[in-house]
Order: C-alpha cells, then structure tokens, then sequence
C-alpha cells in the first residue's frame, strides 16, 4: 500500500472517530437539556417564616397588651366591693330601739271644742343608737290595772320614716281624741272611765312601756288617731 492511500485511511478514520465522539458528546448534551431548562424547585430555607408571619405575629403582640386595662379595671370592682360590705355592715350594727332602751311621756299640747290633742314622747335612754319606724301599738289601763276600751286609728298625715334616735334623742307619736261622748256613751258624766296610765308598744316589739295618763277620758268608747312617729 503507497503512503498516500494510508495516509487517506488515516484521514478517515480519524474523522470516523471524531463523529463517534461528537455524537456521543451531543447525546450526552441532549439528556440533561431538559434539566438545564427547567428551573430547580426554590425551597424555602429552614426558619424563615411564611409571608403572612410578620402580620401574625403583630396581632398576637397586641392582644396581650389590652389585657392589662381589663385586668385593671376588674381589679378596681373588686376593690369597691369591701368598701360597700363594710358600709352596709356599719348600718347593720344599728338595731331598732327596743322597749328596754327607751323611756316615754306624754305632753298634751291642744285642747279645745271637746278636742283633745298631745305627743307621746319615747327618748332613747340607752348608751347605743338605734332606730324607730311605724307607728307601734298602745292601751290605756285604769287605775286597777285592768285594760279599758282602746282602738289605736292609723292617719296618713306625718306617715312612717326611718329615725334613728343617738343616746338621749327623743322621737313623737301625735296623738288625738275626743272628750264629747258618742251616741250609747253616757252624756250626764263621764263618757268612760279616766286612764290612769297607758302601755305604749314601741314598733315591731312586744313588751310594752307604762307611761302616765293625764289627758283626761276618751270618748268614742276609747278611739285616738294617731300618727307614727316623727321627729
């Protein structure tokens, strides 16, 4: 074989072997074509937060900070609450007057026409305030201690109220009847019998307190109006 013809051989298997190797290189190319194209996924970096974290994360700051005013004003209620039970237990302390504590009189003021008219006068004789309220209750007795006709009429005028009687304060029941006898009464003397004292019921007790009678009999078969007490 002349040198030429290797030479051409050569030649071509040279070139042979470069197209084998420019398709092999262009096959490999090809296979990862798609992923060079194709972006990568991004994947967030561990700890960052999503985007609405920030909002979030300013709501939630704020709430807390409002609960100290309503914890506050809780507070505050809870405080007025002692205050008022130590003001109530104050005016619990001060009980109605009972008959033990008081001593009476009566002091006729008005006479006139067959009228008759006077203050039963209760004063607190004790060491303690204590209150008086309505109109109690009364009886007139005869000079034998026995009960003599007695109806107690309520009037409106001068109606109840709370008094509250401090040691040595007095309070007044008005007190009124008549010295005219009624029809049945006898009229060519006395129309009933003169009281010689008369048990006075303090409101809401029981026990009675004697009190002088000077205000002569009372007609009407023992009718007085009277009206509660007042200072």
């Amino acid at each position: 074989m002349t040198p030429h013809r290797l030479g051409t051989l050569g030649l071509r298997a040279m070139q042979v072997s470069g197209a084998v190797l420019l398709a092999a290189l262009m096959t490999g190319c090809g296979g990862q074509s798609g992923h060079v194209i194709t972006a990568p996924a991004q994947h967030a970096e561990p700890g960052l937060p999503p985007a609405t974290a920030p909002g979030t994360s300013v709501t939630q700051d704020t709430t807390p900070a409002e609960r100290p005013a309503t914890t506050t004003a809780q507070n505050t209620g809870a405080q007025a609450t002692p205050r008022t039970s130590t003001a109530q237990a104050q005016a619990n302390r001060v009980e109605r007057c009972h008959t033990s504590m008081l001593t009476g009189s009566l002091q006729p003021t008005e006479a006139g026409a067959g009228q008759r008219y006077a203050e039963l006068v209760l004063r607190n004789s004790s060491n303690e305030t204590c209150t008086l309220y309505g109109y109690g209750g009364l009886q007139l007795i005869d000079a034998s201690g026995k009960p003599l006709p007695t109806t107690l009429e309520r009037t409106p005028n001068l109606g109840p109220s709370l008094i509250t009687l401090a040691p040595g304060a007095t309070a007044s029941k008005t007190l009124h009847w008549t010295a005219v006898p009624h029809e049945g009464e006898p009229a060519d003397g006395p129309c009933q019998p003169t009281p010689a004292r008369v048990e006075v019921i303090p409101p809401d007790e029981t026990d009675p307190l004697s009190i002088t009678w000077q205000g002569g009999p009372v007609c009407g078969f023992g009718s007085i109006d009277g009206s509660a007490y007042h200072q």
